[in-house]
C-alpha cells in the first residue's frame, strides 16, 4: 500500500517535461515529436484499453497542452523556477515529506506550502471582523431623516438651499414652483438654521 502510495505520489510531483521525456530547453518541434511518439505508445486505441495507459495518456495530453502553447509553456516555466509559486511549494512538500521520514526539514517551509490557503484565511477572518465591527457601531454620519454630523463632530447638518424671496434656509421641495425654477445647488446647513414650515 505504502509502495503504490509513493509511486501515485512521484508521479503528481512529475513535471511536464519529465512527463514528456524532453530537457526544459527542447524546442517546440521536439515537444511535438516526443508527444506523438508516446500517444502511438499509450493511446488506448492503440495499445489497449488498460487503465494505466489510460491515465498516463491523460497526464500525457495534458503535459503537451501547456508545453506546445507558447504562452503557457512561459508560465509553467515561471512557476516551477526557484522564484515562482510552484518552487515555493515543491520545496516546502519536500521538506514536510523529509520531516515526516525522519530528516530535517526547514522550520519555516511549510508555511510556504500553505501560503495561499492562510492568505485567504486571513482576509476571510479580516473581512468578517470589518464587518462585525459595523454591524456594532454602525456609522453615525447620516440617519433617518437626512441629517449628517459634521467632521468636526459639532453640529448636525442637513442639505438645504437659500430661498431669494424669504431670505431662508429650506430643505428642497421639488414641487415649489421657486425651487423648481431656480433649480439651486444644494449645501449642507446647520439643521437649526432650516426653515421648516410646511406648504401645501
Amino acid at each position: 500500500m505504502k509502495r503504490r502510495l509513493n509511486r501515485r505520489f512521484s508521479i503528481l510531483m512529475q513535471s511536464h517535461y519529465e512527463i514528456l521525456e524532453v530537457s526544459p530547453s527542447a524546442t517546440n518541434d521536439e515537444i511535438k515529436a516526443a508527444y506523438r511518439k508516446l500517444c502511438m505508445q499509450t493511446h488506448p486505441d492503440v495499445a489497449g484499453a488498460r487503465t494505466q495507459n489510460a491515465d498516463k495518456f491523460k497526464r500525457i495530453s495534458e503535459a503537451y497542452s501547456i508545453l506546445g502553447n507558447h504562452k503557457e509553456r512561459r508560465r509553467y516555466d515561471h512557476e516551477i523556477s526557484t522564484g515562482g509559486v510552484g518552487g515555493l511549494r515543491k520545496r516546502a512538500a519536500a521538506a514536510a515529506a523529509a520531516r515526516r521520514a525522519g530528516g530535517s526539514g526547514g522550520a519555516g517551509t511549510s508555511f510556504g506550502a500553505a501560503l495561499p490557503r492562510n492568505l485567504f484565511i486571513g482576509g476571510v477572518i479580516g473581512f468578517a471582523g470589518v464587518t462585525m465591527m459595523r454591524m456594532m457601531w454602525p456609522s453615525r454620519e447620516e440617519e433617518e431623516d437626512g441629517t449628517r454630523m459634521s467632521r468636526t463632530g459639532h453640529k448636525r447638518l442637513v442639505e438645504a438651499w437659500k430661498n431669494p424671496d424669504t431670505g431662508r434656509w429650506e430643505k428642497p421641495r421639488p414641487w415649489d414652483p421657486i425651487y423648481k425654477k431656480l433649480q439651486p445647488a444644494l449645501q449642507l446647513v446647520p439643521r437649526e438654521e432650516v426653515h421648516n414650515e410646511k406648504k401645501v
